[in-house]
């Protein structure tokens, strides 16, 4: 985070560059999306551990005008419903840090996706609650929840904001971590648990 302050965010608008990474990564990923206008990729890097399928899929995923692969795998729904709007967030603890300054990230009319691994309950609890007072769940569209530990807590924080919430999606601290574009528009389907993404945009 205390890099954001020193980023040129114009300069990835004026030649564009694959941003790729997750965890910590969150927080630069959401704010060269929402300022640049660039998608970026909540992903693997490597140095993560990863299947020979997760690696044949992000290699694709990045070397092809394709639209991206939709995310389903054992996603469920905490609350049905289907929501549309641009990919943000990342990082449960990441997305909660970020609030209150300039670089909050932009959920209004977005797609909210977190996910977060070895957090107690009540920390869970915690960083959703810090969400929702910041007023992060206000406007949302949907929220996608990744690998997430102790969903009943996240169930009793999210079932009544009134917004599809699934959750299972293959994204996150996971070996078979797909890829997440930031920014880019994405329907999801939280009935049938899936989340699928718009073709991208050649430049």
């Amino acid at each position: 985070m205390r890099l954001l302050e020193r980023l040129d965010y114009a300069a990835l608008a004026r030649d564009p560059k694959v941003l790729l990474g997750y965890s910590d990564l969150t927080a630069p990923l959401n704010a060269f999306a929402q300022r640049s206008g660039v998608v970026t990729f909540h992903g693997p890097v490597a140095s993560a551990s990863m299947s020979e399928a997760a690696r044949e899929r992000l290699l694709r995923a990045l070397s092809s005008l394709e639209p991206f692969e939709p995310l389903r795998a054992n996603a469920t729904a905490l609350v049905g419903g289907r929501a549309r709007g641009p990919i943000r967030g990342g990082n449960l603890s990441l997305a909660a840090h970020l609030c209150g300054t300039p670089f909050a990230i932009a959920t209004r009319g977005a797609i909210l996706a977190l996910e977060d691994v070895n957090e107690a309950p009540y920390r869970i609890d915690r960083l959703l609650t810090q969400l929702r007072l910041a007023g992060a769940f206000d406007g949302a569209s949907g929220v996608a929840l990744g690998d997430l530990e102790h969903l009943d807590v996240a169930a009793e924080r999210m079932g009544g904001l009134g917004l599809p919430v699934a959750c299972g999606l293959p994204f996150g601290h996971i070996d078979e971590q797909w890829l997440l574009p930031i920014g880019l528009e994405a329907e999801l389907d939280a009935d049938s648990g899936e989340l699928r993404f718009a073709e991208p945009a050649v430049s």
